[in-house]
């Protein structure tokens, strides 16, 4: 494996954790690349900022802790996803280009990223339509995370349904399966968690107006699910590239373009 090489997959695997560690409640900071590995660092529940290295070779991934001691728990925590969470970028073998869905039936994957970049932060989203078993539309984007209000990640999962949203009207689509690896979305879109900060508010609030009639199905995150694996790669690379871009998100609050 080349140092360009193992560098990709060390950034690819990193990304991956961040992502598992945000949806834990915790904030993740991705660093700088090292030789064979990517910095990244995590804020414990005190407030506590601690380091470690992701290192990739020929076993696999493995981390290292940098700087202050890590609590044993959030340790352990940490350690003991990388093997499930983070094997993802190493497929053993293609995912078969077909999902199992209802005849006639619309199914929409949606995922969102977060990547901090030469000192730039960037949100983004990614929805895909299916139908019949096959992907018949795909969109994806980008945005500054200081839109973003700091929710990080989880924007551009809010967004990616507003989008998919938008792309059923104009498709004239009155119903539809979102499929979401986040469980936060339906949470918000149900009323059964409390949306608190201003993004999640309005998502709360678009989706009961929504005319749509939505099912939501919860899929497991990295587990070769060929549509959310699409998203999630999707969703990552319009954050990473910033390719679309756009400077004022037309489907979030006009009050934090200001901030």
């Amino acid at each position: 494996m080349t140092i360009t090489e193992a560098a990709t997959l060390a950034q690819a695997h990193a990304q991956a954790l961040l992502t598992h560690i945000d949806r834990l409640g915790l904030q993740a900071e991705l660093g700088r690349a090292i030789q064979y590995g990517h910095k990244f660092s995590v804020t414990g529940p005190t407030g506590i900022r601690y380091q470690a290295i992701l290192y990739v070779g020929k076993s696999g991934p493995r981390l290292v802790a940098e700087g202050l001691a890590w609590p044993v728990e959030l340790w352990q925590t940490m350690t003991a996803h990388v093997a499930e969470s983070v094997s993802v970028p190493r497929p053993t073998a293609p995912s078969p280009m077909i999902i199992t869905q209802d005849a006639g039936s619309t199914v929409i994957y949606v995922d969102g990223s977060y990547v901090e970049s030469d000192d730039r932060k960037t949100v983004g989203w990614a929805f895909e339509v299916w139908q019949q078993g096959q992907p018949t539309h795909q969109q994806a984007g980008s945005f500054d995370a200081g839109h973003a209000d700091g929710t990080r990640n989880i924007a551009g999962e809010c967004y990616a349904v507003l989008a998919a949203l938008e792309w059923c009207k104009r498709a004239r689509t009155q119903a539809v399966e979102f499929r979401h690896d986040y469980v936060g979305l339906a949470h918000w879109a149900l009323g059964t968690w409390q949306a608190n900060t201003p993004i999640t508010q309005h998502f709360a609030s678009t989706l009961t107006r929504t005319a749509v009639h939505i099912t939501w199905v919860k899929v497991d995150a990295h587990r070769g699910e060929v549509g959310n694996t699409r998203v999630d790669e999707d969703a990552r690379q319009a954050a990473t590239s910033r390719k679309p871009f756009t400077d004022t998100p037309e489907l979030l609050p006009v009050t934090l373009f200001s901030r």
